[in-house]
């Protein structure tokens, strides 16, 4: 049985629809809590697809790009999320805007960030407009994740804790989850780590309220990461093997990826690489069921750091050409963050194997690109004063526009008030002069009534 929150979740995703089938209804109410078995639920009745409105079948792509999301299958994901627009087409409603999200956080998890913003500043501003505060904070939670992964921490982080003080006024659980694994996750890569346990703590009992496993199973690897920054290595593995028992019950092969990888990282940086190998080669078991291309390129990079602590030169520099393929493949350009971590270290291991010639020459090319990024951000950070500048100038412009708009509007109000009270003035001048001219008639007439009255009764004299 669904909770009474996710039934909840399950009632405002058909507010906007025509009802469902109560096989799609349970579909909708137990998507997160079992992926898999509901997955097998919408596969089972594939056949009443066509029967469906055009509506529910949008609805069906919806939750079918859920699911996908779910399982780690971003590919199909995507597809699910474009064949739902598809059919809404020129719709405006809270259903396109879940689609547009769910289409960006498939672009996302295969690296295409401009597309990812793209869809979801297009599910903000169709939100914005249906007036629904919750898809909008969704929406904002999706676009800050963007931010932080293109290096814009400071502007991520104001977005989120604009977005986590509106989120505690909504009073939403799921909003809420959201918001604390969301800042969580970034207040530990900024090192507030403290901080960071705080919030993710408080989501993981939240998700755990909702039911929502794989987001549980999300914020523990967040949090043993977390713990493991701070260098407490036991309770980080600790944290690790609780995601992995969870994953291993709901059989969910992406996260059990994460988990043996987290314990090997873990294990790696707490000086135990033997076991660091043993777990990493465990993961790769579960690597071929990844449709992420970024998991796939940083798993290359932390077996070549895992070989290089157990001296392993040769293997180390194998994963590290390995890891150069995959970013080629991904088009990831050659200033980018990323590519510098893995030139520095291919010198390092050059270094290592004594060719110190072509050490030097890698670490050459890694500080010239270092430099050509960091003149970069000067310039995106001038650029962005500059903007900034321009922006404000353009609302003090607009301010005084207004308040000459506001002077001018109140002039021409007194002057109106002015001229109603000159109609005014000439109006009771105007009844008064009348109600004088009446009296003297009245006077003049009673004076020519009074005359004749007394011509007609004086006597006639006689001679």
């Amino acid at each position: 049985m669904p909770s009474t929150l996710a039934a909840q979740d399950a009632a405002q995703d058909i507010v906007t629809t025509a009802e469902l089938p109560g096989w799609l209804q349970q579909v909708a109410a137990e998507k997160r809590q079992q992926p898999e078995a509901m997955l097998a639920l919408l596969q089972q009745h594939q056949h009443e697809l066509q029967s469906l409105t055009q509506q529910q079948q949008a609805h069906w792509y919806y939750l079918q790009a859920t699911i996908f999301d779910g399982l780690g299958r971003h590919q199909q994901q995507q597809q699910a999320a474009e064949q739902g627009l598809a059919l809404l087409g020129q719709q405006q409603s809270v259903l396109k805007v879940k689609l547009l999200y769910e289409l960006g956080f498939a672009r996302e998890m295969q690296t295409d960030y401009n597309a990812a913003m793209q869809h979801y500043q297009q599910g903000i501003a169709l939100a914005t407009l249906l007036e629904d505060k919750k898809q909008l904070l969704m929406g904002q939670i999706n676009q800050a994740a963007i931010l932080n992964v293109q290096n814009q921490q400071q502007q991520a982080l104001a977005l989120l804790q604009d977005v986590y003080q509106r989120a505690m006024r909504l009073n939403d659980p799921e909003v809420s989850a959201e918001i604390n694994g969301e800042l969580g996750l970034l207040y530990a890569s900024l090192a507030y780590e403290d901080e960071a346990i705080e919030l993710l703590e408080t989501a993981l009992s939240l998700y755990e309220q909702l039911g929502w496993q794989k987001n549980q199973i999300t914020v523990l690897f967040n949090l043993a990461r977390t713990y493991s920054f701070l260098e407490r290595y036991e309770l980080s593995l600790q944290t690790y093997n609780k995601m992995l028992q969870k994953s291993l019950q709901v059989q969910d092969m992406v996260n059990l990826y994460h988990a043996y990888l987290g314990l090997a990282i873990t294990s790696s940086d707490s000086g135990r690489s033997e076991a660091a190998l043993s777990y990493i080669r465990k993961a790769e078991e579960y690597l071929p069921q990844l449709q992420s291309t970024s998991h796939i390129s940083t798993h290359y990079y932390e077996k070549a750091l895992i070989y290089r602590k157990l001296k392993q030169t040769s293997l180390a520099l194998q994963q590290v050409m390995l890891y150069e393929d995959s970013l080629t493949s991904e088009g990831v350009e050659a200033d980018s963050p990323t590519r510098l971590n893995v030139w520095y270290l291919k010198a390092q291991l050059l270094a290592d194997q004594g060719e110190f010639q072509r050490a030097y020459q890698q670490l050459h090319e890694f500080v010239f690109a270092f430099q050509d990024v960091r003149n970069k951000e000067n310039e995106l950070a001038i650029e962005q004063m500059r903007l900034n500048f321009d922006h404000e100038r353009q609302l003090q412009v607009q301010r005084l526009l207004e308040q000459d708009n506001e002077l001018k509007a109140l002039r021409l109000a007194q002057a109106e008030r002015a001229r109603q009270l000159q109609f005014l003035w000439l109006g009771i001048l105007g009844c008064t002069t009348l109600v004088l001219l009446i009296l003297l008639l009245w006077q003049l007439t009673r004076r020519t009534d009074k005359k004749t009255a007394a011509g007609t009764e004086s006597p006639v004299q006689t001679g």
